[in-house]
């Protein structure tokens, strides 16, 4: 049997002898694949080993590598050595005149024409203040007789619905006040002179409708 073949065959067995010793030992399943891993690792290093030493003894330290000899021109055929053509010869010219330094000249920027000149807007006339209506002056009706008297709830009552306007908040004080004076007011409507004062200032543009 040559020599590879019987190495493959020890090196097959360690790692049967490795998986059947770890089944052995009752290891656990990942701990059997690690080993035999491992063993299958050594068994490589152990190849890349001895394949190292087979290709290094194949190399014999005297051998030379051999350079490629140029293959010699055919007898009979001159070489041909080219030269480089000569230069032309630059005839002799008179030295050109060197320029004469002339200052720059400055360009005249032409000056831009004038502005013309805004026109000025007039003036608007001041506006006069218009003059402010004067607001008309509700002045209470005060009846010629200043002395109390005893007034009618129920014409008082008639006088707020027909002179509602648009002052509401006026409206409801007049309504708020004819519900408090309904408790002080008679069979008949009327109320004690006492009353007199709080119905005119209620009441006083209105009072003239207001019977006796």
């Amino acid at each position: 049997m040559p020599v590879g073949g019987s190495r493959f065959l020890i090196e097959a067995g360690f790692i049967i002898a490795v998986a059947v010793v770890a089944g052995i030992e009752r290891l656990g399943t990942w701990w059997i694949i690690l080993v035999v891993a491992a063993a299958w690792i050594l068994v490589a290093i152990v190849e890349i080993v001895v394949w190292a030493r087979q290709v290094a003894g194949r190399q014999t330290p005297g051998t030379r590598r051999v350079e490629p000899v140029p293959a010699p021109s055919a007898p009979g055929v001159p070489s041909v050595v080219v030269r480089p053509e000569p230069e032309p010869l630059r005839e002799h010219l008179p030295p050109e005149p060197e320029p004469i330094w002339e200052p720059p000249r400055v360009a005249a920027v032409p000056t831009p024409p004038p502005e013309p000149e805004a026109e000025l807007e007039p003036s608007p006339e001041p506006t006069r203040p218009e003059p402010v209506p004067e607001t008309a002056r509700v002045l209470a009706f005060t009846p010629g007789n200043e002395a109390p008297r005893e007034w009618n709830l129920w014409e008082l009552e008639r006088v707020a619905r027909e002179h509602v306007g648009g002052d509401v908040a006026q409206a409801e004080e007049r309504a708020y006040l004819l519900m408090y004076l309904r408790e002080f007011a008679g069979p008949d409507g009327v109320l004690p002179a006492d009353f007199d004062g709080l119905v005119r200032d209620a009441f006083g543009d209105v009072l003239h409708s207001v019977g006796a």
